[in-house]
């Protein structure tokens, strides 16, 4: 049988997406409606935390240390020495019903997130690709 163990308990609101970094053997995770990035080693110690500014649907990890998050209103950086968050992206902006969710990493590298209507009902969704230098591509439009 399976057993189950908490390893940290975040107090998370709506905790998700999950990434293991393997050179540094650390667990990051996203509280995504808390708007927080988590983060601890394999026993659940050295626990980390970062406020970031607005709700979150996903995250990467940068080969220069860091994350690239996808937040409500775009792309950011999130510098894990500064805990300093810095918007580098907004690609559909002046849309308040929409939001950045789910994201990952393509083999090049590239960070592929998408847009979404808050209420799940309207083709308001894009999905976009941020390349390693901060280029935005869309790739698709009108996705609910």
């Amino acid at each position: 049988m399976v057993r189950i163990e908490l390893l940290i308990d975040a107090h998370a609101e709506l905790g998700e997406g999950p990434l293991w970094d393997v050179a540094e053997q650390r667990l990051y995770w996203i509280d995504s409606l808390g708007a927080m990035v988590h983060s601890c080693d394999a026993a659940g110690g050295a626990a980390r935390s970062w406020k970031v500014p607005g709700h979150i649907g996903s995250l990467a990890l940068r080969e220069k240390r860091g994350a690239v998050l996808a937040l409500r209103d775009g792309f950011y950086t999130l510098d894990f020495a500064t805990g300093t968050a810095r918007r580098i992206a907004d690609p559909d902006p002046g849309k308040p019903r929409i939001r950045m969710n789910d994201g990952k990493v393509d083999r090049q590298g590239r960070f592929v997130a998408g847009y979404m209507d808050y209420e799940e009902r309207e083709p308001l969704g894009s999905l976009f690709r941020l390349s390693t230098d901060f280029q935005v591509t869309r790739l698709e439009s009108r996705i609910v």
